[in-house]
């Protein structure tokens, strides 16, 4: 009886001591868990070049997660124009989330005019920086004029700009580039055939994207035009230079688009007409070897009308039925503060919004930093938002291929114009409205200046 009554001890011994340590466990594993803070994850939607990404990923990113404790930051880069469509699905499923998003200021309109983007009235004094630069106020001061309230925020701008290899040009005699359209096409003659690098991607299907469009863009309103209309006078001067431009055009040309920049290390062309500042990063690297010596850039040639810029870049927007706007205007606080904007200004070119990012810039920024605030300077203009810009750069494609690859009669060109002026119209009363189309025929959505 007794050595029973001691093994009945020594379990029960045994069976006290693992649940001492169960208990114990578990109450570790509570009092951990109840005293680790939450994080609250904030998703950040972008198109971003992989070097952009790279540079969120490793530095932007862990320095808000860093400076704001109990934030995350998941970034989700989207291909070039997917953005907006992945708005769209979002607010349609009701799965918005804690989510700000990245647009070209070229794609905004589409949200905004079906209704997909949170109206950021209220809250705009807190989420947007008082030192705006000049431009980017005006922008923000046109969208209250024109959609009573603040839909899109300025994150970051982007002036496309002309860039030209030093070598060639010394090669050919010439001493400074060109400062007009007629000297441009003198010194293209000067550089031979194939010198000059023109973003037509997609024209041979006439499907171009962004691309072509922007580019055509810029070419119409420095000639003076109205490019949404196609074929008012400026329009036609514009599409009637490009036609002789193209004489020199670089055989690849119609394959060009934002990433063809590398021909102007290799000598595959001199002239490399309007591309984004981040290239200067990658002509300069260990792969090109290009030096302020060897590589020129500056703001490119005035039109006939005026020598005005396109102010590209991203905007910053909130979907509407996002949740937490707290932590979402943390993170925008943070990318529009002037060291967010500062750091991207060096490392990335891109043209910061925050006035107060240009104070104290080391000295190796200076060479394209002065190029776009000698842009700035002469005039900028953006594209006005509209929802059928997607259909209007089909249209601008197809027409630079029917007059500039396909080299339709010089005579032509008018009437070739007039014809997808006719097409956007139908386009416009079809999809939208005979108010609307009538609208677009008599100007109101042209270029906003500022």
């Amino acid at each position: 009886m007794k050595r029973n009554l001691k093994g009945i001890s020594t379990v029960a011994i045994v069976i006290i001591v693992v649940i001492i340590i169960i208990v114990a466990g578990v109450g570790v594993y509570y009092a951990t868990t109840l005293s680790k803070p939450s994080t609250t994850t904030i998703n950040f939607y972008e198109s971003l070049a992989s070097s952009e990404d790279s540079y969120f990923t490793n530095t932007i990113i862990p320095e808000f997660e860093s400076a704001n404790p109990g934030y995350s930051v998941k970034l989700i880069n989207l291909g070039s124009g997917q953005p907006p469509t992945e708005l769209a699905t979002l607010v349609s499923s009701n799965s918005v989330g804690v989510s700000l998003f990245g647009l070209d200021n070229l794609a905004v309109g589409t949200p905004l005019y079906a209704g997909d983007l949170m109206n950021l009235t209220s809250i705009v004094s807190t989420m947007m920086p008082s030192t705006l630069i000049s431009s980017a106020t005006n922008m923000v001061n046109y969208e209250k004029s024109i959609f009573h309230g603040v839909y899109f925020i300025p994150f970051r701008s982007n002036i496309p700009l002309v860039w030209y290899n030093k070598q060639a040009f010394a090669s050919a005699g010439i001493t400074s580039p060109p400062a007009t359209d007629a000297q441009l096409l003198a010194d293209a003659k000067a550089l031979g055939a194939g010198s000059v690098m023109f973003q037509g991607a997609g024209t041979t299907g006439g499907h171009g994207g962004s691309s072509t469009g922007t580019e055509l863009y810029q070419w119409m309103v420095q000639d003076g035009g109205d490019p949404f209309l196609f074929n008012d006078t400026g329009d036609i001067t514009a599409f009637q230079f490009l036609d002789n431009l193209s004489a020199y055009f670089n055989s690849g040309y119609t394959s060009g688009y934002w990433g063809s920049y590398t021909g102007l290390a290799n000598g595959g062309y001199s002239l490399l007409d309007y591309q984004w500042p981040y290239i200067y990063g990658s002509l300069t690297n260990a792969t090109f070897h290009m030096t302020n010596q060897t590589l020129g850039v500056y703001p490119g040639p005035n039109g006939t009308a005026n020598g005005n810029h396109l102010l590209g870049g991203d905007v910053l927007v909130i979907p509407k039925g996002a949740s937490n706007l707290g932590a979402i205007e943390k993170l925008a606080n943070f990318l529009l503060s002037p060291t967010a904007q500062k750091q991207t200004l060096i490392a990335l070119s891109w043209v910061a919004v925050n006035s107060q990012a240009y104070s104290n810039l080391p000295s190796n920024t200076t060479t394209v930093g002065t190029a776009l605030q000698q842009a700035i300077s002469e005039g900028v203009f953006l594209r006005n938002p509209t929802p059928w810009i997607t259909e209007w750069q089909v249209y601008a494609s197809e027409a630079f291929y029917a007059i500039v690859v396909n080299h339709g009669a010089y005579g032509s060109i008018q009437s070739t114009l007039s014809g997808y002026n006719q097409q956007m119209y139908n386009y416009i009363k079809s999809n939208y409205n005979s108010t609307v189309a009538q609208q677009y025929e008599s100007g109101a959505f042209a270029p906003i200046s500022v």
